[in-house]
């Protein structure tokens, strides 16, 4: 699947609100109250494929600029912890969240220069990841992978300059709280 950073998911109001509902009853099985704050930024954080911390807080603040930024990255926090959420370091900017509770396992290719994200599933990739953790005698918790290059819009319009240039600096988030 392509798609773009901070791109909402192609929804209906009806799949936006069952989608929503499904992500409530998981968060009232931990116990979890949503205060209208936290209902909102769940509603928001839910109806994107890949988004920003940042990026989310102005999606929340055009609906509602009274909600804190510190607000959205405790609930951001919150979802991560129930695995409603999983926070991605994609190496070049800031790190992304992507809504996870009801999406099969994948990986991700990304372009470094215009920031397209591809979800993909290969059956080959996941074998070998099997074979080294037998290897090692490693029981595997988890697991991510991650591509990166450049797509092909990219690379007929970025110079050789781009292409040679030592990656940019791994971003590390500071933590708004």
């Amino acid at each position: 699947m392509r798609h773009n950073l901070n791109q909402q998911l192609p929804m209906t109001p009806k799949q936006a609100a069952a989608r929503f509902e499904r992500v409530q009853e998981l968060l009232t099985r931990h116990n979890i109250r949503l205060t209208p704050e936290r209902r909102l930024i769940v509603e928001r954080a839910v109806a994107f494929l890949h988004f920003t911390a940042e990026g989310l807080v102005s999606d929340v603040h055009k609906r509602d600029s009274s909600v804190a930024r510190a607000t959205v990255y405790r609930t951001l926090a919150l979802l991560q912890d129930v695995g409603v959420v999983e926070k991605h370091d994609f190496r070049y900017g800031p790190p992304n969240y992507e809504a996870t509770f009801a999406k099969a396992h994948h990986d991700h290719l990304m372009c470094i220069h215009c920031g397209e994200i591809i979800e993909f599933q290969e059956p080959r990739v996941e074998t070998i990841q099997e074979e080294v953790v037998r290897r090692y005698g490693y029981e595997l918790l988890s697991h991510t992978h991650k591509l990166y290059g450049l797509c092909k819009p990219c690379q007929r319009s970025a110079s050789k300059r781009l292409r040679s240039a030592v990656p940019p600096a791994l971003h590390v988030e500071e933590v708004v709280a």
